[in-house]
């Protein structure tokens, strides 16, 4: 055999197990990434199923906290309106009351009263959810009146009373595409969700063409043969994807993620032109330079062998020994190449895995949350049940009094009215603080701002809780300077008696309470400083939180909802200042310190509620629909020297300011037939009536409720109930 033979054979030697280790390496290389890809994909499915399962199942919780309002016990529908839409999901849902018959009771997809709701089309499932009493996810479903797809999550409920509801969470399409919209899917990824029957409810990509109709046949087949599992397929439009899908369990949907396979393989053909050129340059060099290179081409074949075998091991090559040949060279930078990718991609496996504990944990903590959200919220409810319940009860004890045909004395008459009074006050002061936090937390609350002394403010704050029955035992220590800020004067006030009220309702009979007004580096300082129960030290950081209190007994001896705190934070922070609470610890007291902005060279503004003179008879005009509200409104205007007529509707209201030209008129907004709005454009387009002040009454306080009563011609926007000070203000001469 001829010595080039060997040399041949020597190359072929050299060249043949570098060409098959290479293939091994690029075979590792794309399994390993087809397998890191794939669970990547898995990791998306379960992400977005936990996103959806999470949204499925808080609504759930949701309708079973609403089954058990106060407000669907006591047939106020109205109530049970506002309170669904408190904890409606958000944009792209709403939640629904159906009676036994499929007839909708509400909808907060509308405003209460707003016309009449429609009959639900399928009264067969009412029944069938009311004897199954289970909750139910059902399928893709075509809301007429909607006009567009949607899924739902119902809930039957029976009352103690034996009266039978459905309440249901309605999800448009595109509430769900919203909800994995912002989820660590990439861009290019389909995701799609399908009900049991195989429609399409939610698909990230070309979500209107595709929502509501039928998944392809292949997708169908596969989820019915088996729970989970990856296809690889095209899709419907021309994208060749690897797509992995998996049922859930609890609404019998399945959710699908589709990875384009040319985006999975793309890294690794990226890599195969250069280890093949690379495999055909050294090939050539090999049979080329064999006489010249033998030995050296034996020592390289040794180590390249080596490398690769190495590469096949999972081991790393840093180095490889020179063989002064171009080709060659290259075939080792192919070789340590090969290397560094394998590399890259055990590391990107191994980034993969800790991404993958990452989002475990932070479903972990995201679940956790939840779950205290969900116990504050019922314990919330609970509270604001027991909170009204309360007075409620007080209140209906007084008026059977009061109402009773037996001799009751006088001295029992007295209490049952001061009962009333101090309880409708409560409820008041409840009612309140539940709007202005909420109106807080969404931002829609505004400041009317001018020069006012914080000093003033809180002497008076201070003066009008003496003067309760609450304050008898106390002792307030006041020590204040005149510290001129740039604030709202009624805004001041609700922050100062919220401050105040906590002070006396955490301390004991006899305790004292300092008051002190400073200036401190530019700005006007307030501390309240008590002698009361104090705040335990692992409470500090989260007195500020909505529905936060401390732990109470069943008896509940200080009450109130947790919220008064939030609002006094929100309140300062909208005027720049800040509040900060301090306590050593329980039963060692607690000090409240609010710091707003001192302006210089400014005159404080005269009191924002400062008593106004009422002429005497002051012929005013009451339009109001509800009797009783009618009649005690008019006999509070009469204690306060007025001559009262009062009207039941707006035509009626109308004709009596035309005939009694009266000087104020007070007029309800949701009146039936002719709203307050049509009532007050009729009165300013007549001659004859149109000097008269227009004063609104309303259960709908909102900036924007406001702003189109002084469009319509109102001069004061309050809302109901009215206090005794606004509507002295009202009557005010210089009010008008």
């Amino acid at each position: 055999m001829k010595l080039r033979t060997y040399y041949l054979l020597l190359a072929f030697s050299i060249v043949l197990p570098a060409a098959v280790f290479c293939t091994i390496a690029l075979k590792v290389l794309l399994e390993a990434q087809h397998d890191s890809a794939i669970e990547r994909i898995e990791g998306s499915v379960r992400l977005a199923s936990m996103v959806i399962d999470r949204d499925t199942r808080r609504a759930e919780a949701v309708l079973r906290a609403l089954g058990g309002s106060s407000a669907l016990a006591d047939g106020d529908l109205r109530r049970f309106h506002d309170e669904a839409h408190a904890v409606n999901a958000g944009t792209g849902a709403w939640i629904i009351l159906y009676d036994r018959n499929g007839q909708q009771l509400v909808n907060t997809r509308h405003a209460f009263g707003g016309g009449k709701l429609p009959l639900r089309p399928d009264p067969q499932q009412v029944a069938t959810l009311l004897a199954t009493g289970k909750a139910h996810v059902s399928g893709m479903r075509w809301g007429a009146e909607l006009k567009n797809n949607f899924v739902m999550v119902e809930v039957p409920m029976k009352l103690r009373s034996g009266e039978q509801y459905i309440i249901g969470q309605a999800f448009s399409p595109a509430f769900f595409t919203r909800s994995f919209a912002g989820n660590a899917i990439p861009p290019g990824w389909r995701v799609m969700v399908l009900d049991a029957s195989g429609t399409v409810i939610a698909r990230s990509i070309n979500a209107a063409a595709y929502v509501g109709t039928k998944a392809k046949p292949e997708l169908l087949k596969a989820v019915a043969n088996a729970p989970a599992g990856v296809l690889r397929h095209d899709t419907s439009e021309g994208v060749e994807v690897y797509d992995v899908y998996a049922r859930m369990a609890g609404s019998e949907w399945s959710i699908m993620v589709g990875a384009p396979v040319a985006e999975i393989d793309r890294s690794v053909w990226r890599g195969i032109g250069a280890i093949a050129i690379g495999l055909f340059i050294a090939m050539a060099a090999a049979l080329t330079l064999t006489i010249l290179t033998g030995r050296r081409l034996v020592r390289f074949v040794s180590s390249a062998s080596q490398a690769a075998r190495r590469l096949g091991q999972g081991g790393h090559v840093l180095k490889l020994e020179a063989a002064s040949i171009v080709e060659l060279d290259e075939l080792n930078d192919a070789i340590l190449e090969a290397g560094d990718r394998l590399q890259e991609e055990v590391q990107s496996r191994s980034a993969a895995e800790r991404e993958r504990n990452q989002l475990l944990v932070l479903e972990r903590d995201a679940r956790a949350r939840a779950e205290q959200q969900n116990a504050a919220k019922d314990e919330f409810l609970a509270m604001l049940g027991h909170e009204l319940r309360n007075p409620l009860s007080a209140v209906a004890s007084a008026v059977h009094i009061l109402d009773s045909e037996r001799e009751v004395d006088a001295s029992l008459l007295a209490r049952a009215r001061k009962v009333v009074r101090r309880q409708t006050d409560h409820l008041r002061k409840l009612v309140d603080d539940l709007l202005e936090v909420n109106r807080a937390l969404m931002g829609k609350l505004t400041l009317d701002k001018s020069p006012v002394d914080l000093g003033d403010v809180a002497r008076r704050c201070v003066e009008t809780l003496q003067s309760g029955a609450r304050t008898a035992h106390f002792e307030f220590h006041v020590d204040t300077v005149a510290a001129t800020v740039d604030a709202d004067p009624t805004r001041l006030v609700q922050i100062i008696d919220n401050i105040l009220d906590n002070a006396v309702k955490y301390s004991p009979d006899g305790g004292r309470v300092d008051v002190t007004v400073r200036h401190a580096d530019g700005w006007a300082e307030l501390v309240v400083r008590d002698s009361g129960m104090g705040i335990a030290v692992e409470l500090l950081p989260t007195v500020f939180t909505i529905f936060v209190q401390g732990a109470q007994s069943l008896q509940r001896v200080q009450g109130g909802l947790g919220i008064g705190l939030s609002l006094v934070r929100r309140l300062v922070e909208m005027h720049g200042g800040t509040v900060s609470i301090d306590s050593a610890g329980s039963g060692k007291g607690a000090s409240v310190t609010v710091r707003l902005p001192l302006l210089a060279h400014q005159a404080h503004s005269a009191p924002a509620h400062a008593a106004a003179s009422q002429a005497a008879l002051r012929r005013v005009l009451l339009i109001e629909d509800n009797e009783d509200a009618r009649d005690m409104m008019a006999a509070l205007l009469e204690l306060l020297s007025c001559d009262v007529t009062t009207a039941a509707s707006g035509p009626q209201g109308i004709a009596l300011a035309q005939a009694r030209h009266p000087e104020i008129a007070f007029i309800d907004i949701g009146l039936a037939g002719m709203d307050g709005y049509a009532i007050a454009k009729a009165l300013k387009d007549d001659p004859a009536t149109a000097r008269i002040a227009l004063i609104a009454l309303t259960g709908y306080g909102s900036a924007a409720d406001r702003q189109r009563a002084f469009d319509a011609g109102f001069q004061h926007h309050f809302t109901k109930p009215i206090s005794i000070e606004q509507l002295e203000l009202a009557l005010s001469p210089t009010a008008l």
